[in-house]
Formats: structure tokens, sequence, C-alpha cells
């Protein structure tokens, strides 16, 4: 019996270039219907049975976050992507919360929309490729058994030491003051580590 894929979005561009990019990869997948919004979704999963539900999140007359928490909930067993322009790690706890198993930006359908399906059929979840570290974050923790992470302050004091700077230097780089610099928690220990 082949896979079969429902699509609910009110843009019927959209679910023109979904049914596209599903024949020309998965030719063998079944598009067994389309809804333009969140009620008929529900009610075509219900008489549908598809396997997955590519599901818009913004809809008129319900969105796809309801109607996958209202499917969720009548367990009706298909299982849902979540299909999206919008992109936030807020959206993203707000989909696993309406009990989707995945969740695709239509900016990134023509990488992932398949791979995501293909996740689903195989009782997997899917939430796009791990977000990008913010900027300036440290790149590695410190060593295990180390005590608590060192501050950004603290980490600046081994650099600026290893520079050659004089401590009065690294005290005003980070404290302004000296003495405050020499009072830090820990610092001193780590200024006399580094300055041998």
């Amino acid at each position: 019996m082949p896979v079969r894929i429902l699509i609910a979005d009110d843009h019927e561009i959209v679910r023109e270039g979904i049914k596209t990019l599903i024949s020309r990869s998965r030719p063998e997948w079944e598009i067994c219907g389309e809804a333009t919004n969140g009620e008929q979704a529900i009610e075509a999963c219900k008489t549908l049975k598809p396997d997955v539900l590519v599901l818009d999140i913004t809809m008129p007359v319900m969105s796809g976050l309801q109607a996958a928490s209202d499917m969720t909930a009548l367990g009706l067993g298909c299982r849902i992507l979540m299909f999206t322009m919008h992109e936030s790690q807020r959206l993203i706890v707000e989909v696993r919360q309406a009990g989707a198993q995945g969740f695709v930006l239509k900016s990134q359908a023509a990488r992932d929309l398949i791979r995501a399906i293909d996740r689903l059929l195989a009782g997997d979840t899917f939430f796009g490729p791990e977000p990008a570290p913010e900027k300036n974050a440290p790149t590695s923790l410190p060593p295990s058994g180390s005590g608590s992470a060192q501050s950004a302050r603290d980490c600046r004091v081994p650099r600026l030491r290893c520079a050659c700077s004089p401590p009065s230097d690294v005290a005003s780089g980070i404290f302004r003051k000296f003495p405050l610099f020499t009072r830090h928690r820990g610092c001193k220990q780590r200024f006399q580590k580094y300055s041998k």
C-alpha cells in the first residue's frame, strides 16, 4: 500500500509546490487529499486516514497549531509535519506541545521536506538542523571537575595575561580598578597561575 500524504495549506501555489516536490522525489507516494484550513484538515484526516499530514501553521478558520492539538487529542494516528515560513525556537516548542512530530520551514522545503517525511514515516521526529550557536558564545564547556563555569570576564584574564600585559592593564581592561580585580572571586589565583 503506498504512503498517503495529506496537504493542508490555504495557498494553492504552496500545495502545488509540495505536490511537485513529492512527485519528483517519491513518485510512489500518493497525495490522498488537500485542505485549506485547520477544520478541513481534521475532517480529511478522519476520512482519508493519511500516513503523514503536511500542515501549514497560519490558516483561516482554524490554525495549524490548533488543528494539530485537536488531532492529537482525538488520536487520529497520522503523523503531523508542520510547514511554515515562520522561524523561532518558541514556535518549535509550541509545535511540539501541539503534538506534531516535525517542523519544516517553507524556505528550506527543497532540502528538508522529503527528508522530514521519511523521518516521520520511520517513527522518528524532524525539527530541522541544529540551530547555529549564538555569536560570541563559548565554543566549549569548562573541563569536568573544574567547578562552576567561568564567566566571560574570568576568561579574559588569562588571555590578557598571556599577551604579557602588566597586572594594572589587565585590571583596567576588565574592572577599571586594580583593587577590584584582585578581590574578584578566584581571579587572583588564576592570575598567579598565568603569570608564572
